[in-house]
């Protein structure tokens, strides 16, 4: 059997395949959820929380509480239980959930990279022109040559402008150490725009590629008009 940490092929398939029965997708969201929590619940938290960078603080009661930023919500997560939930105390959503406990199952306090790179360079190859197909195309599409109307809908959803890179970019960090960004460019006289995300060359020391690409989707569809 592949070790989780390597196979996130059936996280792909639950959260993306649109066929699938959704009894069969919600057990198989929760049996993940709790496979990853036998795996962290062996780890030791305060080394934990430095190798995802959250920060982590003891309770009277005697539990221990690691604090992290899901792009721009901060969420808690409690040990040893490990449940999640939000700055107003609302439970995560599954995907949320499997998100985190993904990321926290597969950090190793690998440091960013502070270079951007596409899905295949960070084991994406397979999904790669899938995924530039409706991500970067998709949103080169809906926005066209209308650049600032896509920068004030990034600036909207919490991203920060990053310069030199293209004619627009921005950053978001959908995990403490998983920040991505879009790339917007506008070519030529016809002001054809072209767009592409882009992730952290230390990506998969904290998401598998298809988790990535899930999460870039995501993204995408808030920015989409």
């Amino acid at each position: 059997m592949i070790p989780i940490k390597q196979d996130a092929s059936n996280y792909n398939f639950y959260l993306l395949n649109n066929n699938a029965n959704e009894k069969k997708r919600r057990t198989a969201l929760l049996e993940r959820c709790n496979q990853y929590r036998l795996n962290i619940q062996k780890r030791n938290p305060g080394e934990l929380a430095s190798m995802a960078a959250m920060s982590i603080r003891h309770e009277s009661d005697g539990s221990i509480i690691l604090n992290g930023e899901h792009f721009n919500e901060t969420y808690m997560l409690k040990w040893p239980e490990l449940t999640i939930i939000d700055s107003r105390g609302k439970a995560a959503s599954r995907q949320t959930e499997v998100l985190w406990l993904h990321y926290l199952d597969r950090a190793d306090g690998f440091p960013l990279a502070r270079r951007w790179v596409n899905l295949s360079e960070i084991g994406g190859l397979f999904y790669q022109q899938a995924f530039q197909g409706y991500c970067g195309d998709e949103l080169a599409k809906s926005w066209g040559s209308n650049i600032e109307g896509l920068e004030q809908r990034c600036l909207d959803k919490g991203g920060w402008s990053l310069s030199g890179l293209a004619d627009l970019a921005f950053e978001w960090r959908a995990l403490p150490r998983f920040p991505l960004c879009i790339c917007y460019r506008l070519s030529g006289e016809s002001a054809e725009a072209w767009a592409t995300v882009l992730f952290d060359a230390s990506a998969s020391h904290y998401v598998a590629a298809d988790v990535a690409a899930i999460v870039g989707k995501n993204l995408v569809d808030q920015l989409k008009l």
